[in-house]
């Protein structure tokens, strides 16, 4: 039997409700992007929070989650970001990209433990783990996650990042099996193919024309 770990409620600084209305599955955003980010029914909307990120950047998410009881199955993350007009920085990406809803997305795949304790507690991974824990719910701890990110903007100053998270215990594995020398390290392109194709289809993007 799977020991599930609960993620810790950490002590942050307080957050905001974020700016960009949801209806029925579908946040809608005026700018950066102007569009609507489709959620695909199955993943029930959660929430959302708005915070500052390290004093450099501001960071809105939106949760969708599948649950099991009280067990996130899936996850679905929706967070756009965008660098304080006082700081100078640009977003900067390099490996694979994919297109989807006829944009250029950086991504790539995980598989991991999440930490029992947080190394950073205001990150915003972390931030997004505490919001799940406040409502309950436990994450993992072992998961695969595909993360998608488009520069909205040029020089590239924000972004929207799209995060597709799956239990492994759903597949029978932790992280360490699917690791170089682990039991199931083998079936590892097959469930990538697999995730990758889920992702794609959890989410579309609808543009302004």
């Amino acid at each position: 039997m799977r020991t599930a770990t609960v993620l810790a409620l950490l002590v942050l600084p307080a957050v905001v409700l974020a700016q960009r209305p949801v209806e029925s599955n579908r946040i809608i955003s005026s700018e950066l992007p102007a569009a609507i980010i489709e959620v695909v029914p199955g993943l029930e909307y959660a929430g959302s929070q708005q915070f500052e990120l390290y004093e450099v950047a501001e960071v809105e998410q939106h949760f969708f989650v599948e649950l099991d009881g009280s067990r996130i199955k899936r996850l679905l993350l929706v967070q756009f970001e965008g660098f304080l007009p006082s700081v100078e920085n640009t977003y900067q990406y390099w490996g694979d990209t994919v297109t989807h809803s006829g944009q250029i997305w950086y991504h790539g795949t995980v598989a991991t433990r999440l930490p029992e304790t947080e190394p950073r507690p205001e990150s915003a991974g972390a931030r997004s783990r505490a919001y799940l824990a406040a409502k309950g719910w436990t994450l993992g701890p072992d998961i695969f996650s595909e993360r998608f990110v488009w520069l909205l903007d040029s020089p590239p100053r924000n972004e929207l990042l799209v995060f597709y998270t799956e239990d492994l215990a759903d597949q029978g594995l932790t992280a360490a099996d699917v690791k170089e020398g682990g039991a199931a390290f083998d079936r590892w392109p097959v469930l990538l193919e697999g995730l990758h194709r889920r992702a794609l289809a959890a989410v579309r993007v609808i543009t302004a024309e």
